[in-house]
């Protein structure tokens, strides 16, 4: 069987991905990434498997690399927040890409709230992604230029970079019918200090998306039959929930892999479920073709674990602005990662859905 990797190297404001397929004498399958062929380390010293040291049966895809730069640092060389003056916040950032992992979009969080900005050197127009085409082995610096669409004086925030493999790609349904491994996520992170309120003002419309109807959050009990449904690589317990977080997504009704045909019209049902470490809180943020999609009640809906207890999100989605392709996944962004330093919190996506309409095949 074919076989991805994901490593995540996470320090303030840094990030690397390593793409690796594991291969084999048999037919292989489509590619999947399971949340257990995750490694992370918030101090970058102590990863369970060096990403690079791979056997001869392993073939590196590529691997990505992005973090922010110019930053301030104080005596003992620690990395100080981001100061937030007024006006526009400019942040230098670097990418850098090899082999299959060039083709790479980034979403910002301030907060858990998705942030629209624009590239400051090529003048582009405020967007939720904005997509690079990047070049083998070569650093590419860009500036993160946008107002904060959130802030009060003397507040500090966490700020999110999150890197998306291979955006561009979209299921065919002739070719292929799976993203695979394609659209995994990397983030890298910091905190925002503000000297002043920001600014108030209007998301440009080309930004926004409509389309979220009738949004509701309820909470539920955790059940042994879920925990079975999760424990399908290792025995999850109760207790595992004291210290990992786990998720679900339901479209109309049942959970979904790789593709769902849609209706030209109507209503999508959509429910997705949050469960796990206690105390820890979390925007969950519903995105279409990697814009959020909007409700009367904004775009960012928040959640707060609690023992024994899932919380659920339940939506529905207007059919008929979707276009013959559509990419659909929920991002959720942990708000307090750094109150439970000796767990792993990171920032949660789930795996891209298709949606796809008859009359595009």
């Amino acid at each position: 069987m074919k076989k991805i990797w994901r490593y995540i190297y996470i320090t303030s404001i840094f990030g690397m991905l390593v793409l690796a397929t594991a291969c084999s004498s048999d037919k292989p399958d489509p590619i999947h990434i399971n949340p257990s062929d995750i490694v992370v380390s918030n101090s970058g010293d102590n990863l369970t498997q060096n990403p690079f040291e791979m056997d001869e049966k392993n073939v590196v895809l590529g691997s990505i690399n992005h973090h922010a730069v110019n930053l301030q640092a104080d005596e003992a060389g620690r990395v100080l927040p981001i100061q937030y003056n007024g006006g526009e916040l400019k942040i230098d950032y670097s990418v850098n890409a090899s082999g299959k992992a060039r083709n790479v979009g980034f979403l910002l969080f301030i907060d858990g709230l998705p942030q629209p900005y624009k590239l400051d050197s090529s003048g582009t127009a405020y967007e939720y992604m904005h997509i690079f085409e990047l070049e083998e082995n070569k650093a590419t610096p860009f500036t993160f230029t946008f107002t904060p669409i959130t802030g009060k004086k003397g507040e500090l925030l966490p700020i999110k970079f999150v890197s998306v493999y291979n955006p561009s790609f979209i299921p065919d349904m002739k070719v292929t019918a799976s993203y695979g491994g394609d659209q995994t996520i990397l983030e890298a992170g910091g905190e925002v200090f503000f000297n002043k309120d920001t600014e108030q003002w209007a998301v440009p419309l080309s930004s926004k998306q409509a389309g979220l109807l009738n949004v509701r959050q309820s909470t539920e009990r955790v059940t042994q039959e879920l925990l079975v449904s999760h424990g399908r690589s290792e025995k999850i317990a109760i207790e595992t929930l004291d210290s990992k977080v786990f998720s679900e997504l339901y479209v109309d009704g049942s959970i979904r892999h790789d593709n769902l045909k849609v209706e030209n019209s109507g209503l999508l049902q959509i429910t997705f479920k949050l469960f796990g470490h206690p105390g820890v809180s979390y925007r969950n943020t519903i995105y279409l073709n990697h814009k959020p999609l909007e409700s009367q009640d904004g775009v960012s809906f928040p959640m707060a674990l609690t023992k024994g207890n899932l919380e659920v999100l339940s939506a529905e989605i207007t059919l008929d602005q979707l276009g013959d392709f559509s990419t659909f996944y929920v991002v959720s962004v942990p708000l307090n990662a750094e109150d439970f330093y000796d767990d792993v919190i990171i920032l949660e996506k789930t795996p891209s859905l298709l949606l796809y309409k008859g009359a595009g095949i």
